[in-house]
């Protein structure tokens, strides 16, 4: 049985698109932080899989393209809402969260 890696770019393009889907959403975006570190993961051992075999990459790459992008949408929801979250809190007068 020839080994390809296209399972392993199929499940890093779905957990691409996953990890965008819900970097848009707040305290869900932690999922799609989880979710773009897995699918860039699965990607790239895809890819390294389907050079090895001599198949073609395009899904891996793109499961790598679609992975990182929700990554940083992900990183960027996150800390924003935290920083908000958190200079609510404090011009609240609410000290216990700091």
């Amino acid at each position: 049985m020839e080994r390809s890696g296209k399972g392993l770019s199929i499940a890093g393009l779905v957990l691409g698109i996953v990890a965008i889907v819900f970097a848009w959403f707040y305290m869900i975006n932690i999922v799609a932080l989880i979710s773009g570190i897995i699918g860039i993961v699965c990607a790239a051992k895809g890819n390294k899989m389907a050079v090895a075999a001599g198949a073609p990459t395009g899904l891996g790459t793109a499961g790598m393209v679609l992975s990182i992008i929700g990554l940083i949408l992900a990183a960027i929801g996150f800390l924003s809402c935290t920083l908000c979250v958190a200079c609510a809190a404090a011009s609240s007068g609410v000290s216990s969260l700091f």
